[in-house]
């Protein structure tokens, strides 16, 4: 039995998901990016080991690599993110591995 086409964009090299209405991107490590015709909601169900950190953003928590004390601004692959209110009141309370569904 086949594969879904979707599973082939998730790969070790996929680091974070970012929503435009309707539409989803995929971004990959080496700066790349595939554009998808599905909610963010739909991927946070079909990815449910990725961290919802806001509206916009889906993150992998293998590309995760900090946090800032406050829990407002995360690192992927060193690059700054920002986390939304309801989010970092999560970590702060639970802690980073936690899965977040805001």
């Amino acid at each position: 039995m086949n594969k879904p086409r979707w599973q082939a964009l998730i790969t070790p090299e996929l680091t974070h998901l970012s929503s435009e209405s309707n539409y989803t991107y995929f971004h990959y490590q080496d700066g790349t990016k595939k554009l998808m015709s599905r909610t963010l909601k739909e991927w946070q169900e079909r990815l449910p080991h990725f961290l919802r950190i806001g509206k916009k953003y889906l993150v992998s928590p293998d590309h995760i690599t900090g946090w800032s004390n406050d829990f407002t601004t995360g690192y992927i692959n060193n690059q700054p993110f920002k986390v939304s209110r309801r989010a970092a009141g999560i970590l702060r309370k639970q802690g980073p591995v936690s899965t977040l569904h805001c």
